[in-house]
Order: structure tokens, then sequence, then C-alpha cells
């Protein structure tokens, strides 16, 4: 239920509330998760269960593949690594319209590809909805999000206090604000909104350093952010699985933390 992001828009709108926030695994996943909470709740109180709690920092909970991914990409006689610092050219050709993927750190937990394994591109490009959806055998009904840095969140959409928190992981849809709708329609859905992830540069450093990249060359402060899959096929997770990905021309390129990967 949790998982319908203007459903979550709705009940901020709707009701007076101080803040909102969704569980990112909002699906079979985060059952355990509530299963374990309510034990707490249970055996703690719920005096001790409130005064105990912290926020959720970021998710990025799966395995690892940094000492890996490199070796995958470096070996394989129909790839190429392109020379330069791997931030300044993925957003040299993401501003040229070049779809990419970033493969970077331990996996995200939940539905939302949040930056560890996700595909890039510009949000400029008005047709870019029908061609990445065609590349992944995806359909029209599944639009693009955005992500951009905190510090730039607020010119470009209505984030206050009471979303901000959620606009982390991806899990509500904000209006759009009218200066930039025509600046970045490929995150724009047909009611004006979008369903961004606002972050810093902390917890994912080349993620960010991307964009702010992107922004210097183009003016622009967003990059669309999907989930690194075709439709109906899991997310990539592995090394041998971002690979393949590239081989089959899903993506243009693939960006690590160590380098930029093209096919020859």
């Amino acid at each position: 239920m949790f998982a319908n992001v203007r459903l979550n828009r709705k009940l901020c709108e709707e009701n007076d509330i101080k803040e909102i926030f969704v569980y990112p695994g909002m699906g079979d996943e985060g059952i355990v998760v509530g299963g374990a909470l309510q034990y707490l709740l249970q055996r703690d109180g719920i005096r001790n269960f409130i005064e105990n709690r912290y926020r959720l920092d970021n998710v990025y909970f799966g395995k690892d593949y940094t000492d890996c991914i490199d070796t995958e990409l470096n070996n394989n006689q129909s790839t190429k690594l392109i020379k330069g610092n791997p931030s300044t050219l993925a957003a040299e050709m993401l501003a040229s319209n070049k779809i990419g993927a970033i493969f970077t750190g331990r996996i995200e937990f939940g539905p939302r590809a949040l930056g560890a394994r996700s595909i890039l591109a510009n949000p400029g490009d008005a047709s870019l909805n029908n061609s990445l959806n065609k590349r992944l055998n995806r359909t029209e009904f599944m639009p693009f999000a955005p992500y951009v840095m905190e510090e730039d969140a607020e010119d470009i959409f209505e984030i206050n206090d009471i979303n901000r928190y959620a606009c982390r992981f991806m899990t509500i849809t904000v209006k759009v604000r009218d200066h930039w709708k025509e600046r970045i329609p490929a995150v724009v859905h047909v009611d004006n909104t979008a369903r961004p992830q606002v972050i810093n540069g902390k917890n994912n450093p080349l993620y960010s350093s991307i964009l702010k990249e992107f922004k210097e060359l183009t003016g622009i402060p967003v990059l669309v952010n999907t989930s690194f899959n075709a439709h109906e096929e899991p997310i990539i997770n592995r090394p041998e699985e971002c690979l393949q990905a590239l081989l089959n021309e899903r993506i243009d390129f693939v960006v690590t933390n160590n380098g930029l990967y093209q096919r020859k």
C-alpha cells in the first residue's frame, strides 16, 4: 500500500501531521523488520521504544562488490576502460544524452534504486522516457524519478518539513516548481509532480559527485535515477550481472569508484 507514492502525498495534504516517514522496504521484505519492531515494542513498552528510536540514514545494506566490479569489467574482451576521472566522464556522457549505470558500494535494501545500482540519464531530454523504456522493456506507465542535492532541492521541488525525510528514500511525490517543469521534463509526472531522492555527499560520494559535475556542465542540478534492471528482472547486484547489462546494450556505460567502462 505505501509503495503508492501519490497516496503518501495525499496523506500529508489531507491530515494534520508534522512529518511522514515511509520505511524504504515497504514491500514483503519489510515484514521481518516490522516483526522485530513489534517484538521490541511489546518487550520494552512504548516509552522505551520511543526514547530509543533513531533516524535511518541510508539503506545500503547489501553485499559490497567494490573489490570485484572493476576486475569483472576490465577482464572482458568486449569492454574498455575510458581514461579520466570517473565522475567527470560520466557527467559529460550524461550531458550528451548517453544512458549510464552506476555500480558502487553495497546494494540498496528495498524496491527503490537509491544510487548504488541505478541507471542515470539526462532529465532535460523529453524523448528519454520512450527510448529508455524501450531499452529496458518497460512501459510508459513507469515514470522515471530524479535525484537532487539537498542544497538544490527546495528550489526545484515543493519540499517542506513534512515530506523532507520521506524524500530521502523516494517514497513520496511532491510538486515540481513551475520554473523547472520545462527544464526537466523526463522526471515530471502528468500531474506536475515528481518522486525525488534528496541526497547529500556523505553516504554515496560517487553518486553525488556525478550530479555536481553534471550541474556544472549543464546548469541542471537534477539527474534521472531509475533502477538498474530490465522490466520484470531483479535489480542488478553482482558484477557479472552488471557486465551482461552493458554487453546487452541496456546502457551505454558503467561508472564505478575507479573507472568508466564502455563496450568496445
